[in-house]
C-alpha cells in the first residue's frame, strides 16, 4: 500500500486554502453557541471593565486556536511525508487498526 500523488489537479495556493478554511470556521454556528454559553461566566465586573476582559479573553482564544490548528497542520504534513517515505508503515498502521477493531469487537461481545 502506498500514498499516491494526485495528477491532473493543481494544489490551491496557501492564501486560497487559508481563506476557505477561515470562511468555513466563521460559518460554524457550534463555535458561536459554545462561546455564548461558556464565555459570560468568566467575565466578572470585580476584575475591571467587562469590554476589556472580553477583548483579552477573545485574543487569548484566537491565539490558542492558531497554536492548536497550526500544530495539527504541521504534524499532519510531517506524518504524510513520513508515510510517503516509508510505504511499509502504511500497511503496519492498517493492520494495527484492524487488530484494534477486532479486539474492541471481542470486548463488546463479552459484555
Amino acid at each position: 500500500m502506498t500514498i499516491a500523488t494526485v495528477t491532473g489537479a493543481s494544489a490551491a495556493s496557501l492564501w486560497v486554502a487559508f481563506r476557505q478554511g477561515a470562511v468555513t470556521c466563521l460559518l460554524n454556528p457550534k463555535a458561536y453557541m459554545f462561546i455564548l454559553a461558556a464565555y459570560p461566566q468568566f467575565l466578572l465586573p470585580a476584575y475591571g471593565p467587562i469590554s476589556l476582559q472580553a477583548l483579552i479573553m477573545g485574543a487569548m482564544i484566537v491565539l490558542m486556536q492558531f497554536m492548536v490548528y497550526d500544530g495539527l497542520a504541521v504534524a499532519a504534513g510531517r506524518a504524510r511525508d513520513l508515510l510517503v517515505a516509508h510505504p511499509r508503515a502504511i500497511g503496519l498502521i492498517g493492520r494495527g487498526a484492524g487488530a484494534l477493531f477486532i479486539v474492541l469487537a471481542a470486548a463488546t461481545m463479552v459484555r
